[in-house]
């Protein structure tokens, strides 16, 4: 294994260099030569193509519904991460605080199952190679069960089975799989708006901005409305909203132990300290860290949802690994040396008054 926690000339090694150089001409500004931009566009024809031919516009207009218990996705239209995940943490935690029951459907991307699989938090936990990292985190952060499927109807049945009484069912990701049936959609973008432009593959838009007509609100991931609107090229609406994802601390993997921003400057000031992930915009993380005042000596991004041999840590000299929560559920726990970034993120009134309008009034 290299530096970077790859295996060396491994197809992960490969299928992360590829990624890497995408997201370099979705976001970057670079070029590709006029061989890949010419089958990038290609590709990109074949993706308008089958859109229209699948009839998306009606689909997308079919799949919005009154639904028992009601249904909020949580999505994006960019690929690459945008910051659901958080959005999808804090509905869960801002409802259970009311005495709501919220559960959860995800389709568990890179999970090594195919059927439909329910995590309870009441019980032992599965793996993240049986769960996928994002459901095995959000459960294990929310405390809430959530149902694993890429057919997400399916996920809401299984969860259902199990847990009637839900009085929410958050679907982290999933606006573009219209056969899950759903009462609110919430699209989440970052500083990065919609990279070139460009639909996948020569691009990051999975659809056209124009879907942002038919969706409930638009959340603005540490930008603000009036920056995503220059990013986006479209005047802002009164359904935009800026949230702020917050560093709030830091968890030992091992121990459990945890510290606030302030008491890790100061246990960690003068040792060497350096962080890894594999989240969809790893810079999200190492720009957080240096803007809390860790001094990082080295940063290692990794391709999203990275599979991590037992013994990724002990490559690292540094006294101090930090990572982030999707990370550490498939991180070897033993690792003394491990700490988890800890985020928190807390919504407009506007977005707690919508779930309230969509669920009924507060449970004393």
């Amino acid at each position: 294994m290299n530096k970077d926690g790859h295996a060396s000339d491994s197809a992960g090694e490969r299928a992360g260099k590829f990624e890497k150089e995408l997201l370099q001409i979705w976001y970057g500004g670079q070029q590709p030569g006029l061989i890949k931009q010419a089958t990038l566009e290609s590709l990109t024809l074949v993706y308008r193509l089958l859109r229209f031919a699948s009839r998306q516009t009606t689909k997308i207009m079919a799949c919005k519904m009154p639904t028992n218990p009601p249904v909020l996705v949580v999505g994006n239209l960019i690929a690459g991460g945008a910051g659901k995940t958080p959005v999808v943490m804090a509905v869960c935690r801002y409802l259970s605080s009311t005495g709501r029951k919220v559960g959860i459907v995800s389709r568990g991307y890179g999970r090594s199952g195919k059927g439909a699989l329910l995590i309870d938090p009441a019980q032992p936990l599965p793996s993240a190679q049986d769960a996928g990292d994002e459901p095995l985190f959000l459960a294990t952060e929310t405390r809430c069960p959530v149902a694993i499927c890429a057919d997400r109807t399916q996920a809401v049945d299984t969860l259902l089975s199990a847990f009637p009484d839900l009085d929410l069912i958050v679907s982290d990701d999933g606006l573009q799989h219209h056969r899950l049936k759903r009462q609110l959609e919430w699209v989440v973008f970052d500083e990065r708006g919609q990279g070139n432009g460009k639909l996948l593959p020569a691009g990051p838009l999975r659809e056209p901005l124009s879907r942002l007509n038919t969706v409930d609100s638009v959340l603005c991931s540490n930008v603000s409305t009036a920056r995503l609107s220059d990013a986006l090229k479209l005047p802002a609406q009164p359904n935009w909203y800026s949230i702020q994802v917050k560093l709030a601390g830091f968890r030992h993997l091992k121990s459990g132990q945890l510290l606030n921003i302030e008491q890790a400057q100061a246990q960690w000031k003068h040792g060497s300290v350096m962080a890894f992930t594999g989240i969809g915009n790893p810079e999200k993380l190492f720009q957080a860290l240096n803007a809390s005042g860790i001094l990082l000596q080295n940063t290692v991004g990794l391709p999203d949802h990275y599979n991590y041999p037992d013994n990724f840590c002990a490559q690292f000299d540094q006294q101090v690994l930090i990572t982030s929560g999707k990370d550490a559920v498939k991180l070897n726990a033993s690792n003394h040396k491990v700490w988890v970034a800890e985020i928190t993120v807390e919504l407009p009134p506007a977005l707690t008054q919508a779930l309230e309008d969509c669920i009924g009034s507060t449970i004393d």
